[in-house]
């Protein structure tokens, strides 16, 4: 059953003075094992140095995403002015005093600057840092890493914040439930015997065009149609079928909804989409279903 996350953000403040304020925060992606770490404030930040710790459990992998902080000053490899390597963001445990111990432990320190020529190109004022990964219930707690600079500011003469200021967010362990409990049609997708079609690329395995028209998960002939015969054969065969017949294949409920007072789940707006979707290959897809309703 449907759990609820429940974040409690405790905002970084790394400038003294309000308009110098950069936060750190971070909380959990709904419904997933990730943590994601953003920044936000209206001065720009020349580097991150941050240390992150979970109450229990360990930190199974982490992914530094930022395009905008993607060098990495505690390993990049630089050779006569030119990087020829950027380095991880993770930060080698043994190189410093107080660098955290790194994955598979409950606790990393991760380093992300920017570099760039021209103003055009420099970094947002907010975006995300990165997304790691938890396997338990627990706390997560960031901190600046002071012996390599915590949160750096480009313009030296603006003040650069109090000692170790922290955030903290609570990560709760996913039900296992593949189809998003925030839907509207979570009730229905209970209703129907949960099926693993309905949840996309949740899915195990994945199905990630259902929601365009394909029930049955493949490709026909040799132009690899996504949406094609067997997909218009099983909305006819379960054509004005009910949620309570046995007989019902819920990957034909295209559209995840009832229609007309009899409560139909396989009619009309099904019908429409395989037929807008018709010869349709992977190409010209979004594969990201289910998508937001």
């Amino acid at each position: 059953m449907k759990k609820l996350i429940v974040v409690a953000l405790a905002l970084v403040m790394v400038a003294t003075p309000t308009w110098a304020a950069i936060t750190v925060s971070c909380a959990q992606v709904p419904d997933t094992n990730q943590v994601e770490v953003t920044y936000a404030g209206p001065n720009e930040v020349r580097a991150f140095a941050l240390n992150i710790a979970v109450s229990a459990g360990t930190i199974g992998s982490l992914d530094c995403v930022s395009t905008d902080y993607d060098t990495y000053p505690g390993s990049i490899v630089i050779i006569d002015g030119v990087v020829t390597n950027p380095g991880t963001c993770i930060c080698d445990a043994g190189q410093y005093a107080g660098t955290e111990l790194g994955i598979g432990t409950g606790s990393v320190t991760i380093e992300m600057g920017s570099l760039y020529v021209g103003e055009p190109n420099k970094p947002a004022t907010s975006g995300v840092l990165c997304r790691f990964t938890v396997d338990t219930d627990c706390t997560v707690t960031i901190t600046e890493n002071a012996i390599r600079g915590g949160v750096v500011l480009k313009d030296p003469d603006v003040p650069s914040g109090v000692p170790t200021p922290v955030t903290t967010c609570a990560y709760v362990e996913p039900s296992g439930e593949c189809f998003p409990d925030t839907f509207a049609t979570y009730t229905d997708w209970l209703s129907m015997g949960q099926p693993n079609c309905w949840c996309g690329t949740a899915g195990d395995p994945q199905w990630p065009y259902q929601c365009d028209g394909d029930t049955d998960n493949d490709t026909q002939t040799y132009s690899n149609y996504r949406i094609y015969t067997n997909d218009f054969n099983a909305i006819i065969a379960n054509w004005k079928k009910l949620a309570s017949d046995s007989t019902i294949n819920p990957c034909a409920d295209i559209d995840h909804d009832a229609q007309t007072y009899s409560n139909y789940r396989v009619y009309t707006n099904d019908f429409n989409t395989v037929i807008g979707n018709w010869k349709k290959q992977d190409s010209t897809l979004g594969a990201d279903c289910p998508r937001t309703q």
